[in-house]
């Protein structure tokens, strides 16, 4: 299992029951970084706190947790991110704000867990932390948090795919990369941006008007594209060139770039 596919899971409810730990994450957790949070790193934190307040409950912890430093949810790693780095690059998101929100009432939640266990009462604290709606809370976050990654991610993948066509026809003009065929590089849904658009990406954006023009402009690039490849075929390396530099390609190319970018940064779920 792949990091995405990892998250994934999780997204769609991958644990068994409400409290399950999440599906075991893959040996090689690369990539899980974005936005300047460690998504991974951010989800093993998060599901942490419960074995943290248990061993409060219990006596075994060496924390001085406090309850007013628990209930605020500007004061954890991935508090500091959401106010942070993350809100200013993904607050345009609904999955982010969700995100944000119920991580506020998760801290909630455990203050009150902590409340009543440092009051005495510890039958109450367990109640809460293994029933109430700390268990609710916590399960969201962890939910909301992969969810955000997979959307996130499909944006980053999607433009990085891209913005090799262009390294990739400057080395078959040159003579120094792949052999390429112009009827088959004018296929839209044969490169990994193309079968995104045909797939997930259809299915996570395929009802907003930003994915219909990054359609449209995708099938618009791979033409100019095949056009490069047959200029180059007929021995123009030169105007080939010209073409990904300054022409049709580039316009193209650049237009492409600009509705993902749009697409991703107005995107509501």
């Amino acid at each position: 299992m792949g990091i995405m596919d990892w998250f994934k899971q999780i997204a769609g409810g991958g644990a068994e029951a409400p409290g399950q730990p999440a599906p075991p994450a893959p040996a090689d957790a690369r990539g899980s970084d974005v936005g300047g949070l460690d998504f991974k790193g951010a989800v093993d934190a998060h599901m942490k706190w419960k074995k943290r307040l248990l061993d409060y409950i219990d006596g075994d912890s060496t924390e001085e947790l406090k309850v007013d430093v628990v209930c605020r949810d500007d004061r954890c790693p991935l508090g500091h991110w959401i106010y942070g780095r993350g809100g200013s690059e993904f607050g345009y998101s609904e999955t982010f704000f969700d995100m944000k929100a119920h991580h506020a009432n998760f801290h909630r939640c455990a203050g009150e867990v902590l409340r009543a266990a440092q009051s005495g009462d510890r039958e109450g604290a367990l109640q809460l932390l293994h029933h109430g709606d700390y268990l609710r809370a916590s399960e969201r976050v962890k939910t909301l948090l992969a969810k955000l990654f997979v959307l996130v991610a499909d944006g980053r993948t999607a433009i990085d795919s891209h913005v090799k066509w262009k390294e990739r026809l400057r080395d078959h003009v040159t003579g120094h990369g792949e052999a390429l065929d112009a009827d088959a590089v004018r296929r839209d849904d044969q490169c990994s941006l193309g079968i995104w658009i045909k797939g997930e990406g259809a299915q996570n954006h395929g009802d907003t008007p930003g994915f219909a023009a990054l359609r449209e402009s995708h099938a618009h690039f791979h033409e100019t594209a095949a056009q490069v490849v047959a200029t180059a075929k007929l021995g123009h390396t030169g105007k080939a060139m010209e073409m990904i530099e300054e022409g049709e390609y580039a316009i193209a190319s650049d237009d492409v770039t600009t509705r993902l970018v749009d697409l991703f940064a107005h995107y509501r779920r």
